[in-house]
């Protein structure tokens, strides 16, 4: 029994040690809508940076892992996450503009 408990813990730890963090998930997904991927590098380190801790988590699971669109994902938030996901949009357009300097 012992043998069964100790492998099923180890499963478990092997498991979380795989999944990938919330800035690897934005940036796949951003890769994944056509973006180099210097500039979804660049997108995913402004939200994580600009965002609250909870908005930023909300984002990377909705956008990253259930892959729902941007614009519907903003647009299901209250007003005051609404505009502080808008005042992450100048860095983000830089990191845009930027990528495309180098192309």
């Amino acid at each position: 029994m012992r043998v069964l408990t100790l492998s099923c813990l180890c499963l478990a730890m092997l498991a979380a040690c795989s999944q990938k963090s919330d800035r690897e998930l934005l940036t796949e997904a951003c890769i994944a809508d056509g973006e180099a991927p210097e500039t979804c590098a660049c997108i995913s380190g402004v939200m994580e940076e600009k965002l609250s801790p909870d908005l930023y988590r909300r984002t990377a699971a909705a956008i990253g892992r259930e892959r729902r669109d941007v614009g519907d994902f903003v647009e299901s938030l209250s007003m005051s996450e609404q505009l502080e996901f808008a005042g992450t949009l100048s860095a983000m357009i830089s990191c845009e503009l930027s990528g495309q300097e180098g192309e």
